[in-house]
């Protein structure tokens, strides 16, 4: 957390000095009501929510060369009217990426203290690390070769916790069939490595061999789509594996200039503790429509739904996650925006305990500088 601070401190020192106009902030503040701010089944309290956030984003190209860098930071406090000396709490993120036409180098680092996932109520205070390469051969010619690499740390702080801290390390290869200068079929073969700091019965190996679509699948068609054989073997000797049929799709569809419908969904094993299961089955689908209206008015409704199927136990879980949230944002001026929402979420069980159900209200400001 001090080093993420400590990094934002900078940027905006050394914006004053190098590199002007490539610099940019933003300061927002959102008050927001939530009607069940534990997630609980019953007895639900509300709270009044205050978060404050601070960004800094740059963006520049290399001289001499087709590189491009970027850095984002950001900090935020949230301030709880409920058991504020509970509640409150902060959360930091910061984003760098070195790029070019044919390979990514991303870091993604977050710190936080919200759920983990959808399969968590109880708040997880955490910090979560990802590096990330990607590379492609160049698509002018009919095949192309690509490397996907990434390693993911997940560090939670509190010792309740700490058998979830586990890394993640990712390696593959792709293979693509360029069917236009835009788009391509692929094959791609990843193999992944899963430790656990404090719970090595989690321990495994997981292969995933896919097939897929990237690029402009149609002119106002854009993303990917692949399905996928993904199977899991743990390192405890008479562990069971485990294998599923997964599928991973990003779209975002545009028939006009200030409209666009995006898809993403997928389907794949998640890490859990819970009860004598090692993993559940995650199958996921998200829509958001957007659509501008009178030049100053971007409107907005998300449709999000997951399935979580736990697969071990004499009572086997599954739950049901749904969440609504229409929002429309207005343009005051250039810089100044604001965005008033609307989100319904709840979790539906075969477990009565794991059931809550969750109305939020709020309005954010954003000033950009």
């Amino acid at each position: 957390m001090k080093k993420a601070i400590v990094f934002l401190i900078l940027i905006l020192g050394v914006s004053n000095i190098t590199a002007a106009g490539k610099f940019k902030y933003s300061v927002s503040e959102s008050i927001f009501y939530d009607s069940n701010i534990y997630l609980t089944n019953n007895n639900s309290i509300s709270s009044w929510i205050s978060l404050t956030q601070l960004n800094a984003d740059y963006l520049s190209r290399i001289p001499d060369t087709a590189l491009s860098l970027g850095v984002g930071a950001n900090v935020g406090y949230n301030a709880y009217t409920e058991n504020s000396a509970k509640n409150n709490y902060c959360d930091a993120g910061l984003d760098v990426f070195l790029k070019n036409d044919f390979f990514n180098l991303k870091n993604k680092f977050i710190y936080t203290s919200e759920q983990a996932s959808n399969a968590f109520t109880e708040r997880a205070e955490r910090i979560s690390n990802e590096v990330s390469f990607n590379f492609k051969t160049k698509m002018e010619k009919m095949f192309s070769i690509g490397v996907v690499v990434s390693d993911i740390l997940d560090d939670y702080i509190k010792k309740e916790d700490e058998l979830l801290n586990r890394n993640r390390f990712n390696a593959g290869l792709q293979f693509f069939y360029n069917i236009s200068p835009k788009t391509s079929v692929f094959v791609e073969d990843v193999f992944s490595f899963i430790g656990y700091e404090k719970n090595s019965v989690n321990n495994s190996k997981e292969n995933s061999l896919a097939l897929g679509i990237d690029g402009s699948i149609s002119p106002k068609i854009k993303g990917n789509v692949k399905v996928s054989y993904d199977k899991r073997d743990y390192e405890e000797n008479n562990a069971e594996s485990a294998s599923i049929c997964g599928y991973s799709a990003q779209l975002v569809y545009e028939p006009t200039n200030t409209g666009s419908v995006t898809l993403t969904g997928k389907r794949k094993m998640e890490e859990t503790t819970y009860d004598v299961n090692r993993y559940y089955i995650g199958t996921s689908a998200n829509l958001l429509l957007s659509k501008q209206i009178y030049r100053k008015f971007d409107t907005s409704l998300m449709f999000s739904y997951e399935n979580m199927m736990y697969p071990y136990g004499s009572y086997k879980r599954e739950d049901n996650f749904y969440r609504i949230r229409p929002a429309i944002t207005c343009m005051i001026t250039k810089k100044l925006f604001s965005t008033l929402w609307y989100q319904f979420k709840t979790r539906q069980s075969n477990i009565e305990d794991m059931k809550y159900t969750d109305n939020m209200v709020g309005l954010n400001i954003k000033l950009s500088f």
